[in-house]
């Protein structure tokens, strides 16, 4: 007994909105300002992670307006899918935006959508080498589970390279020698 197209299209909503859920802001009201610097991947604002923007749900915003507005319509409880559309439209119009396909990249792995996540991200190298650094993270990550060892190294050297942050360069050198362990 198979699934019915309709019942997949449900079931793949579920799991983006849970997805969604789970990436939504946790910030108790009265406390955003409290945490504003924690809100960066790394505690040193100046690690060269790829966020960029301050404050709480940083994760959220991007210095391309377009992409902030869309990406405002999540954080204030918009329906996800419509937001993930409206970005993933943004994205196919303006194959050269970098913010766009970052951000689809990021909705693509947190969906589990590897494929897609390594196609953005693959993209947002392309289009800006130094600028997002986690986007070789992810690229890396992916490669590695897909037994591509030496892309997947290559990808994390170069990830250390571009950022500052000696917790996660530590992390990358981690990551890089269970990768050889296990080859």
């Amino acid at each position: 007994m198979g699934l019915t197209r309709q019942q997949g299209i449900m079931i793949a909503a579920a799991a983006a909105v849970t997805a969604l859920l789970f990436l939504a802001p946790r910030t108790p009201s009265g406390k955003a300002e409290e945490n504003a610097s924690s809100a960066r991947v790394s505690e040193d604002p100046n690690s060269g992670s790829t966020p960029k923007a301050e404050g709480a749900g940083a994760a959220m915003v991007s210095s391309d307006p377009k992409v902030s507005a869309i990406l405002a319509e999540l954080a204030t409880g918009g329906p996800p899918m419509q937001v993930i559309v409206k970005l993933r439209d943004l994205a196919d119009k303006e194959p050269g935006n970098v913010e766009a396909q970052y951000h689809m990249g990021l909705f693509s792995w947190q969906t589990n959508q590897y494929d897609k996540a390594m196609d953005r991200f693959r993209k947002v190298i392309a289009l800006d080498t130094k600028g997002y650094p986690d986007a070789y993270a992810y690229l890396g990550q992916a490669y590695a589970t897909l037994d591509s060892t030496d892309k997947a190294i290559a990808l994390l050297e170069t990830y250390k390279t571009l950022v500052t942050d000696t917790a996660l360069i530590n992390g990358a050198d981690r990551y890089i020698n269970d990768i050889k362990n296990k080859h």
